[in-house]
């Protein structure tokens, strides 16, 4: 239901995890490069292939929490190369949404730390994985909650904390 609503109703892209692996390079990558590329050239319409592939390196360099929620609200501060000031790219279009990229995925397989996980559903924006969501069935088990969700995902956060380097938030579902 959650993956037919961001379809149906917010207007995402739902893309199947067999062709979303197709989009990395490695089970430990979090970012999708080139969702991002895409993005930070549609965003900043007069930025080079240069350009836009500096953000990206840069982007792919923060490795906090804060220094990410920073990025997507400021943007990556480098040089332009032509006038040689400084100028921010963004990284999300917070004025006009609908120029972000939003996709949704089920059962992303990622190579953690010291365990693989497999997220119920992410949600990218512009390649970023910014929110993950648990959905618990109501109907698996009676012990089964949206709780059993939420310490998944505190687990998640301990093995596998790359992920949740861009994370905004989470999301735990029972469907009740």
């Amino acid at each position: 239901y959650i993956i037919k609503f961001t379809k149906d109703e917010l207007g995402y892209e739902y893309i199947k995890p067999e062709e979303f692996s197709k989009f990395r390079d490695l089970e430990s990558e979090y970012i999708v490069t080139s969702l991002l590329e895409r993005a930070v050239g549609k965003l900043n319409s007069d930025a080079s292939e240069s350009e836009i592939a500096n953000v990206v390196r840069e982007v792919k360099k923060i490795d906090t929490n804060d220094g990410f929620l920073r990025a997507l609200r400021e943007g990556i501060n480098l040089m332009n190369p032509e006038t040689r000031q400084m100028q921010d790219y963004k990284l999300l279009d917070f004025e006009n949404p609908e120029n972000n990229h939003f996709v949704v995925t089920n059962q992303f397989y990622f190579e953690g730390d010291t365990e693989n996980i497999r997220p119920d559903i992410l949600i990218f924006v512009n390649g970023l994985p910014l929110v993950d969501i648990e959905a618990k069935s109501p109907t698996a088990s009676e012990g089964v909650s949206f709780e059993n969700g939420i310490d998944q995902i505190k687990r998640y956060e301990k093995v596998a904390r790359k992920l949740f380097i861009p994370n905004c938030f989470n999301i735990s579902s029972d469907g009740l």
